[in-house]
């Protein structure tokens, strides 16, 4: 084992990679997407961690416009990612 600490809490997963173009996917385990409390749309940030040789994913850390609670502003988020198509349609009546 690493000498890398886990909490008690942590669960591992293990998972093959995909290629798509030149690139390379991996799925993100619905446990791990419910409890970052992300959704499809949502942007990651991403970055090589070289030191520790781990691949580091999280929230991009986007700015939120002023007066803005961070809460309303993923509620809309969301809504928008839910209702993507009904909205499109609207769009092109």
């Amino acid at each position: 084992m690493s000498g890398h600490s886990t909490s008690n809490h942590e669960k591992r997963h293990t998972r093959k990679l995909s290629q798509i173009g030149n690139s390379l996917s991996a799925v993100i385990p619905k446990e791990i997407v419910d409890e970052m409390q992300v959704s499809k749309g949502d942007e990651m940030e991403i970055y090589y961690d070289d030191e520790r040789g781990e691949i580091v994913m999280k929230k991009a850390n986007r700015s939120v416009p002023n007066g803005i609670r961070p809460d309303v502003l993923k509620s809309m988020n969301r809504a928008i990612t839910k209702y993507d198509q009904a909205l499109r349609n609207l769009r092109d009546r």
